[in-house]
């Protein structure tokens, strides 16, 4: 239901989630843990993040009933490039705060597409990971 609303509400402005290369969902899992788990659930990367969306409540049912990978993945990578709409600020540690907004861009191009091929492949999976 999240994801069909924000294809909705006009998400899909940054291009679907194709670089002409296959997405490498190791190296998604990799920049998740380092860049999105501190802020994310996903039961698959071991996150437990709550700051941002838990990510398998968000759409876990939507995969369930039937919603495309590809169009998770779509999905994913816009919030990825567009952020939460705020300009995020960090501590003198470069530590994120529970108040700080998530950045545009917080991995671009191969990266994001890498990690939102990731996140799509095991959403709501409970537990299991991607294969390569």
């Amino acid at each position: 239901m999240v994801a069909a609303a924000l294809l909705a509400a006009g998400c899909g402005t940054g291009g679907v989630a194709s670089s002409g290369r296959q997405p490498d969902t190791q190296n998604g899992k990799q920049l998740f843990t380092q860049r999105c788990a501190a802020c994310h659930t996903l039961a698959a990367a071991g996150a437990s993040g709550t700051i941002g969306p838990n990510l398998d409540s968000a759409f876990g049912g939507d995969k369930q009933q039937g919603l495309s990978e590809s169009s998770i993945e779509n999905v994913v990578l816009d919030q990825i490039r567009l952020g939460s709409g705020q300009v995020a600020t960090y501590t003198t540690n470069k530590k994120f705060t529970p108040q700080t907004p998530m950045p545009a861009n917080l991995v671009k191009g191969q990266d994001a597409i890498d990690v939102a091929a990731y996140v799509a492949s095991v959403v709501g999976s409970g537990g299991s990971s991607a294969s390569p």
